[in-house]
């Protein structure tokens, strides 16, 4: 008869052992792997050639990278800094990467989909937000608010009342907002200190303010 010890209960030591490497992210489409050296510029053009010519909705992804701090658990492509000015240039180049792909793809295609992840997208400043989805808006052809999916990465230590008004007038209608634990014992281990308080006090900002969609 084999022995088992107490670790043995809490943890499959097997499955440990099995998963302890790097993959995909589960939250990444296409995922990890699929984006290497071997992917030129003839390549995506050649891709962006066969988007222009479909006629299904499109969806669009914005990563937005910047954390004011760590969270211990993330595995997502970020930058910790307290130097907000590091966004500047992030979202001039965003700016020249919407159009560039708005002049190969067009605007025939409804945009029915748009997200926004991080990072901390809130991590951009009023006039941030309002540039970059005055561009998307601009150069793409979004669908309307009611049968539109326009969602943002809410992290409720970087989000406030107003913060949830300028989110919606720009056209978001969606927010998913992080909550790993109460428990400050857990929030303490994963560096993510976040009272209850605040992040009901956002809740109840964005049920005041966004649609209330029932599935």
């Amino acid at each position: 008869m084999s022995q088992h010890t107490h670790t043995d209960e809490l943890f499959n030591l097997d499955l440990i052992h099995k998963y302890d490497k790097a993959g995909p992210r589960y939250t990444s489409y296409p995922t990890a792997p699929m984006f290497h050296s071997g992917i030129a510029a003839d390549a995506y053009g050649e891709s962006l050639k066969r988007a222009a010519d479909n006629d299904a909705p499109l969806s669009l992804y914005m990563h937005i990278p910047f954390c004011d701090t760590v969270c211990y658990y993330c595995g997502c492509n970020k930058v910790v800094t307290k130097q907000r000015q590091r966004a500047t240039q992030y979202v001039d180049t965003l700016l020249k990467e919407i159009d560039l792909l708005a002049d190969a793809i067009g605007n025939k295609r409804t945009v029915s989909q748009l997200h926004w992840g991080g990072g901390t997208p809130t991590f951009l400043n009023e006039t941030q937000i309002r540039t970059l989805v005055g561009r998307l808006r601009e150069r793409f052809n979004f669908a309307d608010d009611e049968n539109g999916e326009f969602g943002i990465e809410i992290d409720p230590r970087e989000c406030n009342a107003d913060t949830v008004r300028i989110l919606r007038e720009v056209g978001f209608n969606r927010m998913s907002m992080g909550v790993q634990d109460f428990d400050p014992i857990v929030q303490k281990a994963v560096n993510r200190i976040q009272s209850k308080q605040e992040t009901l006090e956002v809740l109840q900002q964005a049920r005041a303010r966004f649609p209330i969609h029932q599935y």
